[in-house]
């Protein structure tokens, strides 16, 4: 009698271990499945954060620079020297010149045009070794030029780089290109590349504007309306919360 009594007991241990280890186990795959559902939540609502791929710069020569972005960086380019809060800066290559804007200094007074021009793409180049791969795009690549045509608001462009056809807005365009220009050609904007440059996972435009002699770089946006906003590469390079990379 005492040995059935014994041996139910341990029975019974036996069970409530069991009966622990099932509960124990429960609250281990509830806490599996709750984080895999989380994770997934959060990476519905955080924006991918792929590099940008080499398909989507379509410039060639940007494509090369950034294939060895170090040495584009630190290629001599036109010296100059700037004032600054910090005293008197020479600047001969995009490093310096990316310092330079990093100090609150955007233009050099008095400086040779050929100097300045020299410039005009580090920001670019900046924004472009920064920029990830979009999770809202603006258009297909086939329509792409075709968009920016219909939606660029065009008063927001640098001073002086406004198409002739502000009023009428009538334009050519070459989806293969990626450029829209002028009837008379005297105004031309090609696209050079797509992507994330603000890091929110909307697509951004990168694009070269050329009137007569003179060019100009700049971003376009989307808007809450639809509309694409022009701004410089500096200040885009300068206000993201993306780093910064000079060396």
């Amino acid at each position: 009698m005492v040995t059935g009594g014994v041996g139910r007991m341990r029975d019974r241990e036996r069970t409530d271990d069991f009966r622990t280890f099932l509960f124990l186990s429960g609250i281990a795959v509830a806490g599996l499945v709750l984080a895999l559902g989380l994770s997934t939540i959060w990476r519905a609502l955080i924006p991918p954060n792929d590099p940008l791929p080499k398909a989507a710069i379509f410039d060639p020569a940007l494509r090369i620079a950034l294939s060895d972005y170090g040495a584009s960086l630190h290629e001599p380019r036109f010296a100059f020297t700037a004032a600054t809060p910090q005293g008197t800066r020479t600047v001969a290559n995009c490093s310096d010149y990316m310092k330079l804007l990093d100090q609150g200094v955007r233009t050099a007074p008095g400086e040779p045009t050929e100097a300045l021009d020299a410039y005009l793409n580090c920001p670019l180049l900046t924004l472009l070794r920064q920029a990830r791969q979009p999770s809202e795009y603006l258009a297909p690549l086939s329509h792409l030029a075709e968009t920016v045509a219909e939606r660029l608001d065009l008063t927001t462009l640098p001073e002086g780089f406004e198409p002739p056809t502000l009023r009428h807005r009538r334009f050519v365009i070459d989806e293969t290109a990626f450029k829209v220009s002028s009837p008379d050609g005297s105004w031309t904007m090609t696209i050079l590349a797509s992507g994330s440059f603000s890091g929110d996972g909307r697509e951004d435009v990168a694009a070269r504007i050329e009137r007569g002699s003179a060019r100009q770089y700049v971003i376009l946006s989307a808007r809450p309306d639809g509309s694409l906003a022009a701004s410089s590469p500096e200040s885009l390079a300068m206000t993201t919360t993306l780093p910064i990379r000079l060396r």
